[in-house]
């Protein structure tokens, strides 16, 4: 199952009329607070290239409740529907991690693609990377508590580690509150039960992650038909 990171659409493979954008001289990586992506609800509209950071994407209810976020992580891309004639969604950013970011407004992007049509089927593959995680959203927003911040935790391990040991996480709490979309005494149960079976080790805005192997047996019950976390993590660590 693919997650945001494909080969498909890393920054060396993109259309070379995008390269091109990417290179003029008046181009500079920009950060979610720049593009006016900080924390709180906005408008999505845009193509971004994530090069360094992680933030997660939340989706709220019509009560303004968030549902279960999805992370994107660096060297991938998001954004690939935004030209597309769909209602855009307010959403809910969280940076996990400081972000550092190429971006292209839509109006900029839809002249580029509307003068190298090609482009419009780059963003439908990166649309198709996206996507198993969008699905996957309301399938975790249903699941009990434990369930949701199991997938939380999972989520938030770091790629490219050369094991699956010991890990520390730089979350609060309320952090993982805001990305389960659960209240933070119900996010502290949950916890306060895996700690006690050791497999983590909660400190002051971090989780001590004992066993990620044992944390990834917890979600042998959880509906996860279109996107595993777990896969990505392990193949992530060849």
């Amino acid at each position: 199952m693919k997650g945001t990171r494909s080969s498909n659409t890393s920054l060396q493979q993109i259309p070379q009329q995008l390269l091109n954008y990417f290179e003029d001289e008046d181009f500079t990586i920009s950060t979610l607070k720049k593009v006016k992506l900080t924390t709180g609800f906005f408008n999505f509209t845009g193509l971004f290239y994530i090069k360094k950071g992680r933030f997660s994407i939340s989706l709220p209810q019509q009560d303004l409740a968030t549902l279960y976020s999805f992370m994107v992580e660096p060297n991938s891309w998001f954004g690939g529907l935004t030209l597309m004639p769909l209602p855009h969604p307010f959403l809910l950013i969280n940076e996990i991690e400081h972000v550092e970011l190429l971006y292209i407004p839509k109006t900029r992007l839809t002249k580029i693609a509307d003068a190298h049509p090609i482009i419009y089927k780059w963003l439908l593959n990166i649309a198709a990377d996206n996507l198993p995680q969008w699905f996957q959203v309301p399938l975790i927003a249903l699941s009990n508590k434990k369930i949701r911040v199991v997938y939380c935790l999972v989520t938030l391990l770091p790629l490219n580690r050369g094991d699956l040991n010991i890990i520390e996480l730089d979350a609060s709490q309320q952090k993982i509150s805001d990305i389960c979309g659960l209240s933070r005494p119900r996010v502290n149960e949950v916890l306060k039960e895996l700690e006690h079976h050791e497999l983590i080790k909660v400190k002051h805005k971090k989780i001590i992650i004992h066993k990620p192997m044992a944390m990834f047996e917890l979600l042998d019950d959880a509906n996860l038909g279109f996107y595993d976390p777990r896969i990505t993590k392990t193949k992530e660590t060849k």
